[in-house]
């Protein structure tokens, strides 16, 4: 494209040059100095006017350009510093820019809790004992490598630490006491399965996962061969699992644009809330309402698979809890049921200067400004397979829940391709366990930001890592997502290419 410079400067030279001879030929032949100079007006008349019409058509054409990003913003964004080119090595882990001494100050706090093991209570150190008694992984970069996602299966097929098994008795849903508790877990189990114990604190069982096969046919006659889990445990050291309790699979999901997401006004979510489909499009889509452990009071959901976490803070400090046994102010209490009386005893970790807790209020809120303060994933470039595949992804019905556009408080416009709000995904991806309004067939839509970077680290998808790369994940889709997936099924083998290569370059 020209600059508008390039615009104005090269037609008027030439006209100029032009112009300039024929002045100076006037001159000498008729020696009419009066006459000349009269040219000389009318002619840098015509120039002003040339300029003028110059100026009027190379604002036409910014203007032009700006409604050709503006009509394409949906799909190319990056116009400031929260975004970082999708195809970078590491595009979740790149800082925000301008943070002042004590945002670092912050930001390298977070950093260090999250990243550095945490050990065993008592120990030498006080700022980083109290793991377990059960627990799961000793840091958080065990299960969110780079702050992605982790590695969910061993090469054996076999689940790792990034992989957990949740418990629940969906039965009892309707019977929650308050509205505040977000379900009932298994009453010797508790609601995640502890894959490691400390000392004599016998971990809960090993995890294991039997695999099915599931065959799918394309209307061309193209066959994909799908898997999927059956979870199940070995060497249970507490006794079975109450005939009421069913698993449920949850993959640590990489922490793409969570500062846009914490800037998203509720209101802009609810906007596209439609639980009762009165638009007649299929699609419903409805917010989750959690209760908000330092607010008292509930909040719509916008993190985690099911949309059941209302803040940072308290995803961060849930994961704390469950994941590593660090308590910390919004779960106070170690994580030990009445049945479990090792872990019940087990050694506990000094006392600090902020209290008993091993993960205090002010290393909580650090951890939290450091997952927070990272770019989202954006793609610079589209190659025009992947024009084509965003124009496919719109027209089959993709967008009606992975919105290409939302906009923070602060005007920020992002590309999170999510409504995070919950849809209905039917009975094959249903699991054991509701979440607050969430049912079992439902989840919050996944952002599909950093997915090719997911591809590229051999990343799983879905919240059961069941899908091995972005056309599994879209051949699992059913409930009100099913007539989209029946769409893309039945695009010829270019077209579902092109799609794939869209999501691939997000």
């Amino acid at each position: 494209m020209k600059t508008m410079s390039q615009i104005l400067k090269k037609p008027r030279s030439k006209v100029a040059r032009h112009r300039s001879l024929q002045i100076a030929s006037t001159v000498r032949s008729r020696g009419d100095l009066l006459f000349s100079i009269g040219k000389i007006l009318c002619f840098s008349l015509a120039c002003l006017c040339v300029l003028l019409l110059n100026i009027t058509y190379a604002s036409s054409v910014v203007q032009s350009s700006e409604s050709e990003l503006e009509q394409e913003s949906d799909v190319v964004i990056f116009r400031d510093d929260y975004f970082i080119d999708a195809s970078h090595q590491q595009p979740f882990k790149q800082k925000l820019d301008g943070l002042d001494d004590a945002d670092l100050d912050q930001f390298i706090l977070g950093r260090s809790f999250f990243s550095v093991p945490w050990v065993v209570a008592p120990s030498a150190t006080t700022a980083r004992d109290g793991l377990g008694p059960l627990f799961n992984a000793n840091t958080c970069t065990s299960c969110h490598v780079d702050n992605g996602a982790g590695i969910a299966l061993a090469d054996n097929g076999q689940p790792l630490r990034a992989l957990t098994f949740k418990l629940a008795q969906p039965a009892k849903q309707g019977q929650r006491e308050k509205e505040s508790l977000i379900n009932y877990g298994d009453p010797v189990y508790g609601r995640q399965v502890a894959i490691n114990g400390n000392g004599k604190v016998a971990p809960e069982a090993l995890t294991r996962l039997k695999h099915h096969k599931k065959i799918v046919t394309f209307p061309d006659g193209e066959i994909k061969e799908l898997t999927f889990f059956e979870p199940y445990l070995e060497n249970m050291n507490y006794g079975p699992l109450d005939t009421e309790t069913q698993f449920a699979l949850r993959q640590a999901p990489a922490l793409a644009g969570m500062n846009l997401i914490s800037k998203t006004d509720p209101e802009v979510i609810l906007a596209y809330a439609d639980p009762d489909d009165v638009d007649g499009d299929g699609i419903s889509g409805r917010p989750n309402w959690v209760y908000d452990i330092a607010a008292q009071e509930m909040r719509l959901g916008k993190y985690g698979w099911k949309a059941s976490q209302p803040t940072v803070v308290q995803q961060t400090a849930d994961a704390a809890a469950h994941d590593m046994g660090l308590t910390n102010p919004l779960f106070p209490e170690e994580l030990c049921t009445p049945a479990q009386t090792d872990c019940l005893d087990a050694p506990r970790g000094r006392p600090t200067a902020f209290g008993i807790l091993d993960l205090p209020q002010q290393r909580l809120d650090a951890i939290a400004f450091y997952v927070t303060s990272f770019k989202a994933p954006h793609p610079v470039t589209f190659s025009e397979q992947a024009k084509q595949g965003y124009s496919l992804f719109t027209s089959i019905g993709c967008s009606s829940c992975h919105r290409a556009q939302l906009t923070t408080k602060d005007g920020i416009k992002f590309a999170p391709y999510s409504d995070f709000l919950l849809h209905d995904m039917g009975e094959e991806l249903a699991d054991g366990r509701p979440e607050y309004l969430a049912q079992t067939t439902e989840w919050r839509t996944a952002p599909l930001w950093g997915v090719g970077a997911r591809v590229r680290q051999k990343q799983r998808f879905l919240h059961d890592a069941r899908a091995a790369d972005p056309l599994e994940a879209i051949l699992w889709h059913g409930g009100e997502a099913d007539q989209v997936k029946q769409r893309f099924m039945a695009l010829d083998r270019v077209q579902r290419e092109a799609l794939l290569t869209f999501l691939e370059a997000l």
